[in-house]
């Protein structure tokens, strides 16, 4: 049991990381008829009144979540489930958090600026989809080397 909890948790944990990761790379935000991934929308965080330490701290988190992601994924092929899942709980708050905050914003087609749902959506999507494998690893029974009963595991 534990070996196909752990196997599927981690499969549902890697196409989550994936998928989020390639959601921050689709449109997060819409300015007349040009589009802008998340990456290119903090380039803009001067405009947003996020210069100085809150930007690059911003700035640096949301970076720097794509390499999370591979290393999780490297974890993941050379069988550190545990350690890969704490890698995808990290991941998967951070940006299910950001993209959930976008998503419930979006903005409606008519305005001049606004939200587009294709970013944030496929990202909050990959997102739970990792927090969800990681959980399952997580939760998975272990066997141990010494039994409280005297017996072999």
């Amino acid at each position: 049991m534990r070996v196909r909890r752990t196997w599927t948790g981690g499969v549902l944990s890697v196409v989550g990381l994936v998928t989020a990761v390639v959601g921050t790379f689709l449109p997060w935000l819409r300015s007349g008829s040009v589009t802008r991934t998340s990456y290119e929308v903090l380039a803009l965080r001067g405009f947003a009144g996020l210069d100085g330490v809150p930007g690059e701290v911003v700035r640096g988190t949301w970076v720097g979540l794509t390499p999370l992601a591979a290393c999780s994924v490297i974890l993941w092929a050379l069988r550190f489930p545990r350690i890969a899942s704490c890698g995808g709980l990290i991941f998967g708050t951070i940006s299910g958090t950001v993209a959930a905050l976008a998503a419930v914003q979006g903005g409606s087609e008519a305005a001049l600026v606004g939200i587009t749902s294709t970013g944030p959506v496929v990202t909050l999507g990959g997102a739970v989809l990792a927090i969800a494998g990681a959980i399952t690893v997580l939760t998975a029974k272990t066997r141990t080397a010494f039994s409280s009963t005297g017996g072999s595991p």
